[in-house]
């Protein structure tokens, strides 16, 4: 009977043993890779399922897509801070969706830079790896002279509409 307790007891804990245990969160599969990252951007516009040519022409007649769901718009950006940023995260849509069919992703430094025309190199998006997932870096992927253009638009609209 003492001999049944025991291995009783080692059985139990044996099966306890993995729910004790402070295991790391697994990534959130969405953000797994640099390439995920991009596809969970285009898929909250709706236009992950999209060809390029079908997105450059919506580009073209209306100039807008509809965002889906704003909480994973958000985390696919690793310095997002809110409405002041639209205008950035707005840039790097533009750049992945257009581009979307040939985006190239070379590792850089740690970092993914995402080309999405091969023959210009000029204009990339940058992700950053963070606790395993893949975020866009908005102050990598803007350039400083856009970046400043508009966030300066942001804060004059943002007079604007406190001034009436």
């Amino acid at each position: 009977m003492k001999g049944g307790g025991a291995s009783g007891l080692a059985l139990l804990l044996l099966f306890a043993a993995p729910l004790g245990c402070s295991e790391e969160p697994e990534p959130d599969a969405r953000f797994a890779t640099p390439e995920s990252t991009l596809n969970t951007l285009l898929d909250v516009y709706g236009v992950a399922d999209m060809s390029q040519e079908e997105i450059q022409q919506q580009m073209r007649s209306r100039g807008r897509f509809e965002l889906r769901d704003e909480i994973t718009y958000r985390a696919c950006f690793s310095d997002y801070e809110g409405p002041q940023h639209e205008g950035l995260a707005g840039y790097v849509f533009g750049t992945v969706a257009a581009g979307k069919d040939q985006l190239r992703v070379n590792m850089v430094q740690g970092k993914a830079h995402v080309f999405p025309d091969p023959d210009r190199r000029e204009r990339f998006v940058v992700l950053i790896q963070e606790d395993g997932e893949w975020k866009i870096s908005l102050r990598d992927s803007v350039p400083a002279d856009v970046r400043r253009a508009l966030v300066e638009q942001y804060e004059r609209m943002s007079e604007r509409r406190g001034g009436r």
